[in-house]
């Protein structure tokens, strides 16, 4: 990996998820993003930083940056990891489940890759950058 440009890198919590997402569009602006390649990538951001702060534990992290021609970020936490059956989710949950939602957006709006088990999880998204 040829690491371009470091746009962001915190620890996060409950109590800093509009933060951090605010962060989040601001550096993927910074970086060239918009439009709806802009919303898609916030969307699946915000995605993953909500699902570290209910189900896993801290320390939870984000980090950001540029390679050449895509956008990188990734958030780790110290969780139990994700169950299995999540991650082979093929659709997503039904329109009256509470969640279920979360992966299946990550993968296909940044091609999410998740690495998780017991010591934790690391989801890495992408977007192209124009």
């Amino acid at each position: 990996m040829t690491l371009t440009g470091s746009l962001l890198s915190l620890e996060f919590d409950r109590s800093s998820i509009t933060r951090v997402r605010h962060l989040v569009t601001e550096s993927a602006q910074d970086a060239g993003l918009k439009g709806a390649a802009l919303e898609d990538f916030v969307l699946a951001v915000h995605e993953a930083v909500t699902n570290a702060v209910r189900y896993a534990s801290p320390p939870r992290g984000i980090a950001m940056w540029t390679e050449p021609g895509r956008l990188v970020c990734e958030i780790t936490d110290m969780g139990p990891g994700i169950p299995t059956e999540v991650l082979e989710r093929e659709e997503p949950a039904t329109r009256f489940d509470f969640g279920g939602r979360g992966i299946w957006l990550m993968e296909r709006l940044a091609g999410a890759v998740v690495r998780t088990g017991p010591e934790g999880t690391t989801v890495n998204l992408r977007a192209t950058l124009p």
